[in-house]
């Protein structure tokens, strides 16, 4: 048998490689089974306050000592938290850092048990054509209306997550250009916060779901622009795109749709787009090959509750031909997060 290259170790025989690729995934799986576990009740709150003996951390999270232990001896593998005496665990440097990361943000919202269990109705999703998730709720935005804490946690890892896109892209373009920049299905604001600060001459409309409109208000505020952005209730399905911006940016919109459902989105915003106005959307663009990408994973997730998906270069350049715009470039602007700029055409 050949030795491999690198190593000078002989390769795994193809059985035991498939055994280790399936155990490798199975086991990341319990494990963040564990780590949801430990999130949701409050555990790594708590043990950031200092360290906690398991009976102290069970009574707080009103949870069974001796099951608690065993979760926290799975996390502990993690290298998230670890024992810091008999009996008891602290924080490591990387779970206090984990506290404000996008990646708990997404824990935490990915933890709400009808999200989290979407993903084992894979299979039915394949069969139906469709999520069972969406049958039941309609898409993500609906269950989350009458889930506040669901919601909040959506936002919050919003936030987290494409600041440093919304960031990348406010540089990436002029801006000031297009004079007023509307944001459809603009979540709580992190994009167009980003524009208006790194463009001070230029105004904004924000637009979405009521939901999301207290979030993103707070958040115009925070940043000191609410004064050049006006915050609109629009649902882009049954109401009218505001009219008169230069530019339209749909910041991870599209990808929720299906191909018809994105049209009617893109449709109503060429209705109210002007003929030098521009369409920008920021979306994740799939390789077109069978090498590893996040954006795959991610597109098997959105399978499971939305009924839409990632895309690669020629489906978005298809959907903007349908609803009457030219794909006009493609930049990667920040880890495989892509501006992608449409023109209107008659």
């Amino acid at each position: 048998m050949p030795a491999d290259p690198q190593s000078g170790t002989p390769p795994e025989p193809p059985p035991a490689a498939a055994y280790r690729i399936v155990m490798d995934i199975t086991q990341a799986w319990w494990r963040l089974g564990a780590l949801r576990a430990l999130v949701d009740i409050g555990g790594l709150d708590e043990l950031s306050k200092g360290p906690l003996s398991i009976d102290e951390l069970a009574q707080r999270s009103g949870t069974s000592s001796e099951l608690l232990r065993r979760v926290l001896r799975s996390v502990a593998t993690l290298g998230l938290i670890r024992t810091a005496g008999p009996g008891s665990y602290e924080l490591t440097d990387v779970g206090q850092a984990l506290l404000t990361s996008p990646a708990l943000a997404g824990l935490r919202f990915h933890s709400d048990p009808e999200i989290w269990g979407a993903i084992g109705e894979l299979p039915e999703a394949l069969r139906a054509g469709q999520p069972p998730f969406v049958a039941r709720h309609g898409s993500a935005y609906d269950y989350m209306a009458t889930r506040p804490a669901t919601a909040t946690a959506f936002y919050d890892l919003m936030h987290r997550e494409f600041g440093p896109v919304a960031e990348a892209l406010a540089s990436a373009i002029d801006f000031a250009a297009m004079g007023t920049v509307a944001d459809i299905g603009g979540g709580e604001g992190s994009f167009l916060t980003a524009i208006l600060r790194a463009h001070p001459g230029t105004r904004g409309v924000l637009a979405d779901l009521p939901v999301a409109l207290p979030k993103a208000r707070d958040q115009l505020a925070a940043s000191g622009v609410a004064d050049r952005c006006e915050v609109v209730a629009c649902d882009f399905f049954t109401d009218p795109v505001p009219a008169g911006a230069g530019g339209y940016l749909l910041a991870h919109v599209i990808h929720n749709f299906d191909d018809e459902q994105a049209v009617a989105v893109l449709r109503a915003v060429r209705a109210a787009v002007p003929p030098d106005g521009r369409l920008l959307l920021v979306e994740v663009v799939l390789p077109d090959d069978d090498a590893p990408h996040w954006a795959k994973d991610l597109d098997i997730r959105m399978m499971t509750f939305q009924p839409g998906g990632e895309r690669t270069e020629p489906e978005y350049a298809a959907l903007l031909a349908r609803a009457g715009f030219r794909l006009a470039s493609v930049t990667d602007i920040h880890w495989g997060q892509c501006l992608l700029v449409g023109v209107p055409v008659a």
